[in-house]
């Protein structure tokens, strides 16, 4: 993994040690997720996961499950 430094003032740098502390991480990975962010990597929306599992619909049901077609073996000359 590679290692990043990045120079701050001190009023920079006690904003992002107070904003990882409210979020309880340290402040390598709060760096991390949001440089992450910034560069644009794709992310679910706020909320998204409170959302799992309410549907509550008896006729919502999955569709069945295909038998899935594998590969045939294949030895080649060496």
């Amino acid at each position: 993994m590679a290692q990043l430094t990045i120079y701050l003032d001190a009023k920079s740098e006690g904003l992002i040690e107070r904003a990882a502390k409210r979020e309880a991480l340290s402040l390598s990975r709060w760096a991390r997720e949001k440089l992450i962010l910034a560069a644009g990597a794709p992310t679910w929306p706020e909320g998204y996961a409170s959302v799992l599992g309410s549907i509550s619909d008896e006729s919502f049901q999955a569709p069945p499950r295909r038998e899935e077609k594998r590969d045939q073996n294949v030895e080649f000359d060496r």
